[in-house]
């Protein structure tokens, strides 16, 4: 049947196929067994590897939580006891030294319309007829009628001072205080009146300034010989308003009494408010009145 050679080789070839085929089937089937053994047997390593991490993981989170707990706890108490924030005034106080605020409210003007050259005389104690000051200013108050932020360097705290108020056509107003560390503020921060027609600057509103007045009387800014110091109530005439102003306080004499003193030909800036004899003043061959600051 295979008598020749080429046959019998074909016929071991496909013996060998045949054979070979259950043969590959049992070595691929225990290479799978093997593998699985080996997969199944590496599962406890992994497993402890897992728990392992999971406990470090399970520390850390609880330090973090720790954390966050302590934190939480801080500003809760940070909350309940805030850091005291000091007040705008103390802060300026304490940067520039002590000072003074004031505010006034001159007689015939509007409460918007305050503005008028002030002097202010610090000294000590309380008021005399011939105080010594110790400070003095010549300040332009705004048409609020405030001022503050008046350096009272070199004075000392807890003495008692008096400031001394004169407008431009006010006579003069003390006010006494004791003085702060800090800001002190003359009469508890309340408006100061001031009573309107010293016309002369000799701290008493008397005949004189009625004369003043009347030589003024129907004049506005137009006019040559106009008198601004004897518009009180600044409505830009010089009329009965002024007047009855000027009459209601005929007699009336300053805090610290009559400044009086010949006429000078040029006023010293220490001694007056403004430089020259206000208009309508008497003539200087006459004699007259004038500001003059106590030394």
């Amino acid at each position: 049947m295979f008598s020749t050679t080429r046959q019998k080789i074909l016929l071991g070839v496909y013996v060998f196929i045949l054979l070979s085929i259950p043969l590959g089937a049992y070595l691929t089937s225990q290479t799978q067994i093997f593998k699985s053994n080996a997969f199944e047997s590496k599962k406890p390593t992994r497993s402890t590897t897992k728990s392992v991490t999971t406990a470090t993981t399970s520390a850390a989170q609880q330090l973090l939580n720790n954390a966050e707990s302590d934190i939480t706890n801080l500003q809760s108490k940070q909350t309940l006891n805030p850091t005291p924030t000091p007040s705008p005034y103390n802060s300026v106080a304490t940067s520039f030294g002590p000072t003074l605020s004031l505010k006034v409210a001159l007689e015939g003007r509007s409460s918007t319309n305050q503005a008028t050259k002030l002097f202010v005389g610090i000294f000590e104690g309380t008021l005399t007829n011939n105080p010594k000051f110790l400070l003095s200013f010549a300040i332009d108050l705004p048409a609020s009628g405030q001022y503050s932020d008046l350096s009272l360097a070199g004075l000392n705290p807890g003495i008692q001072y008096t400031a001394l108020l004169k407008g431009s056509s006010q006579i003069a107003t003390s006010s006494a205080f004791v003085m702060s560390p800090t800001v002190s503020s003359l009469n508890e921060g309340q408006a100061i009146n001031m009573l309107t027609g010293d016309l002369n600057e000799d701290n008493i509103i008397n005949a004189s300034d009625t004369t003043i007045l009347q030589k003024a009387y129907g004049t506005t800014p137009a006019f040559g010989d106009w008198s601004e110091n004897a518009d009180f109530n600044k409505d830009g005439i010089i009329n009965s308003f002024d007047l009855a102003i000027l009459t209601r306080n005929l007699g009336r004499i300053g805090a610290s009494g009559a400044w009086t003193s010949p006429l000078l030909s040029t006023a010293s800036s220490s001694a007056s408010l403004i430089q020259s004899p206000p208009a309508g003043s008497p003539d200087h061959s006459s004699g007259g009145y004038w500001i003059w600051v106590p030394e």
